[in-house]
């Protein structure tokens, strides 16, 4: 596990993108050195569109996504698919923009190298993916959260890890654990049983570290070479969000992250501007479309507004296309938004599933009250209610809120306290982590869960 601008990047996840860029920039060249004519126009530009359509139609099907789980026949199936996809595409934008196509046999001897090369190398790791000596060996010392931690176990977890038993004091101990898990010892027994199993990872995960914490034994164990982590560092690596049931504020408070640089707040700024200005140019016609079907389709305004919390509790009036009946919430008052929600419009059901709806918020991009991209935001009912049940709530007011974010492209909707509680660990994870390389990935993702429609209602 590697930390990129602050960002935890999965080894297995960087070793394939180098790997698959290596194997791109292999059939270029070999083209370039057994072809008589690459095309017209230097290399450079050509091979710089070859590798980044090659490289985001593999993102768009998920074959940088380590914690999908492949059979050696799907990956093989969704490869070729991708592969083909991406000599249409390459072609078209050949065609369109002569500087970056290819001659004709230089192309074909590109893309079947390039065919080749993937299938085989992605074959190869594949295979070393499975096997388990590159999988971390954990010690777990706690068993409260035996269930939790279990649930992540895997050669296709972020971390490939496999657990070698646990370790605590507790006399409900062994309940805890399931089976097919060890309870090897007690605490005073860690030094010898982590000689004896040589752990690469000592992983801490007591839920209650008062007057039981074995200091001379973690301390013990990390001069003998062994890493020692907490459950809250292991988890939020894992899982790219932060583990908030139980968590301790001291944590939050010494942990690296929740940095907010000058430079970093510009740069967000100017690309915000970007993204709203060019995004509501390229959408006007669209807009106008969606306007007129929405007036066609029910009786009401096109725009719906509603008040939202912003920024440090501030409130905004946020922008949306109207994708539901007029005075929608007249009797009910303020409700969570539901799978087939019957007060969802014909069009508005269409808005919803595209993500258009939320093209007007570029509006309030534009004007301040929001980011492209940072944790949703809420109905100040809502806000009061979630604060009330969910720890560490008001800290996701720290940023503007965002279209898209890290926790939007990472969870389902949200509509219950159970939601928007693992929808919060996915924001504090971006807080604490904020980066302009972050906001890149989600823009990504973003792109994903529109062109698939994952998690519209």
């Amino acid at each position: 596990m590697l930390r990129i601008f602050r960002h935890h990047i999965s080894g297995i996840l960087l070793f394939t993108l180098v790997g698959d860029l290596a194997v791109l920039v292999a059939s270029v060249a070999l083209a370039h050195w057994g072809s008589e004519w690459i095309g017209d126009g230097p290399l450079w530009p050509k091979a710089v569109g070859l590798i980044v359509t090659l490289t985001l139609v593999l993102y768009l099907a998920d074959l940088y996504n380590v914690q999908v789980k492949l059979g050696r026949s799907e990956l093989v199936v969704r490869l070729g698919l991708a592969l083909l996809i991406s000599v249409v595409l390459i072609a078209a934008i050949g065609y369109a923009l002569p500087p970056l196509g290819f001659g004709r046999r230089a192309f074909l001897t590109t893309v079947g190298w390039s065919g080749l090369g993937l299938m085989v190398f992605r074959l190869m790791t594949h295979r070393l993916g499975s096997s388990q000596r590159l999988q971390r060996r954990v010690l777990v010392l706690g068993t409260g959260l035996a269930d939790v931690i279990i649930s992540h176990e895997g050669p296709n977890s972020a971390i490939p890890h496999r657990i070698l038993g646990f370790l605590d004091d507790e006399p409900a101990a062994h309940d805890n654990l399931p089976p097919g898990y060890d309870l090897l010892g007690k605490a005073k027994d860690l030094v010898w049983i982590a000689e004896d199993l040589q752990p690469d990872i000592l992983l801490v995960a007591l839920t209650n570290m008062r007057g039981a914490f074995p200091v001379s034994e973690l301390l013990a164990c990390r001069f003998r070479g062994i890493r020692v982590e907490e459950w809250p560092t292991f988890y939020e690596k894992l899982t790219g969000k932060i583990f908030v049931n139980g968590l301790r504020p001291s944590w939050l408070i010494f942990s690296e992250g929740f940095v907010k640089t000058r430079l970093t707040e510009t740069l967000k700024r100017a690309l915000d501007v970007t993204l709203a200005s060019v995004g509501l140019i390229l959408a006007a016609p669209l807009m106008a479309l969606a306007a007129i079907s929405i007036k066609l389709d029910s009786v009401g305004p096109v725009l719906f507004r509603q008040e939202r919390v912003g920024k440090d509790g501030k409130v905004f009036t946020l922008n949306k296309f109207r994708s539901m009946q007029m005075d929608a919430e007249a009797l009910t008052g303020p409700v969570w938004a539901s799978e087939d929600d019957p007060r969802v419009t014909r069009v508005g059901r269409l808005l919803r599933k595209t993500r258009f709806d939320e093209i007007p918020q570029m509006w309030n991009v534009l004007v301040g009250d929001m980011s492209f991209i940072g944790p949703r935001p809420e109905r100040p009912a809502f806000v009061q209610e979630l604060e009330e049940q969910i720890p560490f709530y008001r800290q996701r007011l720290s940023l503007k809120p965002g279209i898209t974010g890290w926790a939007q492209v990472r969870y389902q909707y949200g509509s219950s306290i159970e939601d928007s509680m693992e929808k919060l660990q996915y924001d504090l994870y971006y807080i604490k982590n904020m980066s302009i390389f972050l906001d890149l990935l989600i823009l990504l993702s973003s792109i994903q869960v529109v062109l698939f429609s994952r998690g519209a209602r």
